[in-house]
């Protein structure tokens, strides 16, 4: 279970300046967890996706002694405009960072909460390498891999759909596919038959144009959540992201975030994943 192996994994080190390859290559789901300490005199440490072009992809800079952090790219080394974000993170204290590649551009994650999304102004694919630079002080970088560049299998999977799966921060679901009818759920089970308790229940719902949030504890459905609007097209291709943060899912559909779940049972109580209704299912990914 990556749980436990964090703990472990903030005792070792890693020299730094650290540089590794990805490998398997860099795709669609591709995450990235880095575990670190900052040094109490830190000024600056850095984390960049790049290659041996010279190019680099994504540039994650923590400046302490500007009390910002700036993210960028370099094609061809060139540093291209800046974007910069309030610093979440504390001198001589540790961190995590996750940064997961998406659709759209590059999901990260400070602390095992949503920081920022940075758009892609090169082609992701072209990032061979994770570099760590700076003032830190690298307990462990592990990639994992994602789902392919054409995002899925591209051949249909049986509806209903249940797979055995456990919960941690940082697992991430994805599911691909089409529209068939009026309504679809993907639920996260307490067990692994119908009847067991619904820590979440995602509804899109195309009749009514909603999407219900929902969970069922013992039996009992509790409030519904349905803010947000209606992200999806009836009979059209479709693209949900579950990722499970320590207060929360955070859920995203064809590349966008669209809404965070608070939990209502323990996420480690999950045992299963479970897809169903009117849909027709091109790809399923826990990671």
């Amino acid at each position: 279970m990556i749980g436990i192996q964090q703990q472990a994994q903030y005792q070792q080190h890693l020299n730094v300046p650290y540089e590794t390859q990805i490998n398997p290559p860099i795709s669609y789901g591709t995450q990235i967890h880095i575990f670190g300490t900052i040094s109490p005199s830190a000024n600056r440490f850095e984390v960049n996706l790049a290659n041996h072009r010279g190019d680099v992809v994504l540039h994650v800079n923590p400046r302490f002694d500007q009390n910002t952090i700036v993210l960028t790219s370099a094609p061809g080394g060139n540093w291209g405009q800046e974007e910069r974000q309030s610093i979440p993170i504390q001198r001589g204290q540790q961190f995590s960072m996750i940064i997961m590649v998406t659709a759209e551009g590059f999901k990260i994650a400070l602390n095992n909460q949503h920081f920022a999304d940075f758009r892609h102004r090169i082609g992701f694919n072209a990032a061979e390498l994770v570099q760590v630079k700076g003032d830190v002080q690298l307990n462990s970088l592990q990639i994992y891999p994602g789902y392919g560049g054409q995002g899925g299998h591209g051949f249909p999977l049986n509806v209903p759909f249940i797979q055995h799966i456990n919960m941690f921060p940082g697992r991430t679901i994805q599911v691909d596919g089409q529209s068939t009818g009026q309504r679809m759920e993907i639920n996260l089970l307490n067990g692994s038959h119908d009847g067991a308790d619904v820590a979440l229940h995602l509804n899109p719902r195309f009749d009514s144009r909603e999407v219900i949030r929902n969970s069922c504890i013992h039996g009992g459905w509790a409030s519904e959540e349905k803010s947000g609007g209606f992200p999806f097209t009836s009979g059209g291709p479709f693209s949900i992201q579950i990722v499970c943060y320590p207060q929360h899912y955070q859920i995203s559909a064809n590349g966008r975030p669209f809404a965070d779940f608070q939990h209502r049972a323990p996420f480690q109580s999950v045992q299963a994943l479970q897809i169903k209704g009117d849909v027709q299912l091109t790809n399923v990914r826990v990671l």
